[in-house]
Parts: C-alpha cells; structure tokens; sequence
C-alpha cells in the first residue's frame, strides 16, 4: 500500500473536515490548512485562543496567525471563532490591524461566537505570576492568560463576547474581580496600576470585537445545510489535550476531535473527516516528558534545519525522532481518516534516520511517558532535497520508505507531504 492512495480530500463533496495536531503542537498545521482553504467556503476554530501560532509563508512572506483562523488568508473564504475559544481582544484587534494594513480584506468574513470567552489583562497577570510560583515545576504555558480564562469559565464567572455588549456593565464586572484578586493578595497595587492602563486599550479593543460577534452555532449548521466546504482548525496538538495528554503539561483546553462539536455548536454527524498532522519528527516547546528527545547533534540539527522556534513563545523547541507509539495513540484518540507529514525537507541531510515504533515497557497511559523506553528502528536517509517534488513519485526512494513505513506504523493513509515553507512545496497523494 503506498502513502494516500485511498484517500482524495476534494473530490468529494464534503460538509466538515477537520485538521487537527496529532504531537505536541508546532506540527504544522496552518500550511496544511491554508492550502486546504482555496477550495474551503469557511474555516473555523473550536478552541484556545492566543496560545496558537500558526506561520503561514506565500512567496516568502511569513505571516504568523495566533486567533484567525488560517483561511483568512483567502479572500472569499469565511472564519468562524468559536465558543470553544478563549479570546484576547487586544491580541485579535492588533492581528486583524495587521492584515488590512497588508491589503487584505476582512469586511464580512469574520464571525466570532457570543458565546466565546474573553481573556482580560488581569487574567495574563495571574498567569504570569501563578507560572513563576511553581518556579523549576512550571509548566512553560505561553502567560497569554489562557489558562485563568477557562477556569474562570469552568467556575461560571467567566466574561463571554454577549456580556461586552454593554460597556459599563462590562466594566463593573472586571473592577470587582481586580479588586478581588487584591484582597486574596494576588495582585499588588503596583499591578493594580499596570493593569488600569492596560485596560484602557482592552476596552476599546472590546467593542471592535464585539462588532464581529454572531451566533455561530446557527451559522455554522447553515453552511451545512447548504453544502458549503467547511474546515475545521484545530490548535496546539493531541499530547497537549487536557484529559487525553501528557497532564498536567497540557493546554486548558481539548484540543482532539471530540471538542469540535461542543466548540463550534454542531452534530457529530457533521464531521466527515479529520486529518492528523504529524511532523516528520517529533517537538516540543516547554516542559513536559518527551521520550524521544535527542539531547545531542541530532537534535541540534533538528532543531537549526527545521528553524525550531515557537511561534507563540518564540522559545527553543526540543527536537526528537518520530514517535509512532504516541503517534497511534492519537490516531485512536481522534479517529484519524488521513494524514499529513510535514517538514519532510527537514530530513534532507541527514544519513541516517531512527523511528520509535513502541514503548518496551507499555503504552501510554498506563505508564508515564517520562519512564517509557523507545524502541528504534534506523532507517538510512536519502541525502538529497526533497524541496522540489511536487509529486510522490518525485521522491528519494528512501523518502518514499520512511513514508510508507510511518504509514504502516500508524495504521493510516498519509495523503499528504510538506516539503518546505512555501505554499506550493506540498505533495497531494
């Protein structure tokens, strides 16, 4: 069986397909779903918020998305930010600036939720400061107060896009919960301080939000009544899901298939399929086990050759081999219809290659992954670019078997390849 030849994405007619990260994060999914999005009527989010960063390249412009949804790039196509989201508006407002100042046109195409959640500056500052306390334990979040907003939701006293509809109530509700984190000693006066200037812009950026807002639960199940190509972007990756990840060096959010339906507001009926993307190798940013993380030359070479930096964080991401033992977990967990291998490239120089099949001492979750040991199988590498192929058969022969090999390990059809920044480095299977 050779990679994708059972699975054609657009030659169907489909109402939903989702793209979502099968590792840690970072495998590459905004190039897999802007080029997706040519033929996609509407993209949409289902959860985090500015915690995701998604780099886009076009002709060697690099344009990097932490809110937007990556079809925005495409004129025409529709973005939906769903209740599932957590949102910054100051963030959104600074990142949709940035598009129209480049010459795109966002009027009518943006959609937000009333429903999503409203990340305040306070909600930054707790983050910030509940991170240091945990001092050599901290779990490398991005501070981007993702994590206080969704308690905060969960607890029921969250602020959603609806309750920015009026302006003093809003404000009301944000000055007793900072003068709350002032008794509990939370928050200094300095801060206190800091924070009112802040929320000058917060506030002002709020109602330029607030003018996006819609129901998009009913939006949504619209497009699919009228068999409109929707696509479903998911953030972070599988590993980071809040139940089903390495806890608690997780995300606040599900970040795997099953959160699509209550993050956007449609039947499970609705998905038709969802695509896992899997770097060619294997990262992460921040703390957290990684059991096949290469503390040594090739994972400096990983991490320079693959410009391994987080777009969010801008930190060093930890490079590691493939990983196909967590690799099958999240095909299960998320019920993977297709793949995608990206940074392929990346590969290019190197003269050998290992691959993890298994863990010799269990599965994940029964064992904990900072006990697993992997298992390696070495492949010899191809040593030749891979930049150019534009088809599969355009491969290095040995390409062609690390691909056939990873698909075999993962049970599934890879039906795609990325094989460089640009847009048009992509391989269709």
């Amino acid at each position: 069986m050779l990679p994708g030849e059972h699975f054609i994405f657009w030659r169907i007619i489909m109402p939903v397909t989702a793209v979502l990260g099968a590792q840690w994060g970072d495998e590459g999914k905004g190039k897999i779903v802007d080029n997706f999005s040519e033929k996609a009527n509407v993209v949409a989010r289902f959860q985090g918020g500015a915690n995701a960063g998604h780099t886009i390249v076009v002709k060697g412009q690099e344009t990097i998305l932490h809110q937007l949804p990556s079809g925005i790039l495409h004129a025409g196509t529709d973005c939906i930010l769903g209740n599932g989201m957590v949102l910054d508006p100051i963030g959104l407002v600074n990142e949709m600036n940035s598009l129209k100042n480049e010459g795109l046109s966002l009027e009518g195409r943006i959609h937000i939720s009333l429903l999503a959640h409203i990340v305040t500056p306070l909600h930054k500052v707790l983050d910030a400061k509940s991170e240091a306390s945990l001092g050599s334990k901290a779990i490398g979040t991005t501070k981007r107060g993702i994590g206080p907003c969704y308690s905060d939701k969960i607890n029921r006293t969250g602020i959603q896009v609806r309750d920015c509809q009026n302006p003093e109530s809003l404000q009301k509700t944000i000055d007793s919960k900072i003068k709350e984190a002032v008794q509990k000693g939370l928050l200094s006066s300095a801060e206190k301080s800091d924070l009112e200037k802040e929320l000058k812009k917060f506030y002002s950026c709020v109602a330029e939000v607030y003018s996006y807002a819609a129901d998009t639960s009913m939006l949504m199940n619209r497009y699919i009544r009228s068999d409109k190509n929707i696509l479903v972007e998911g953030a972070q990756g599988t590993l980071l899901d809040v139940d089903f990840g390495s806890y608690p060096f997780v995300t606040s959010s599900n970040t795997i298939s099953g959160n699509i339906c209550t993050g956007l507001g449609i039947g499970p009926k609705s998905v038709d399929y969802i695509i896992g993307v899997y770097k060619s190798y294997t990262t992460r940013v921040g703390a957290g086990p990684f059991p096949t993380e290469q503390n040594n030359e090739y994972g400096e070479y990983l991490q320079r050759a693959g410009s391994e930096l987080g777009a969010t964080t801008h930190r060093k991401r930890r490079c590691g081999w493939f990983d196909a033992a967590i690799g099958r977990y999240s095909a299960m967990i998320n019920g993977f219809t297709s793949i995608a291998i990206t940074k392929l490239d990346v590969l290019d120089k190197l003269d050998k290659i290992m691959v993890c099949t298994h863990y010799e001492n269990g599965n994940f979750p029964e064992i904990d992954l900072a006990s697993a040991v992997p298992h390696y199988i070495s492949i010899k590498g191809w040593q030749q670019s891979t930049s150019t192929a534009r088809i599969f058969s355009d491969l290095p022969t040995e390409a062609q078997e690390y691909l056939k090999i990873i698909e075999d390990l993962l049970e599934i059809p890879i039906s795609y390849v990325s094989v460089g920044k640009e847009r048009e480095q992509f391989i269709r299977l």
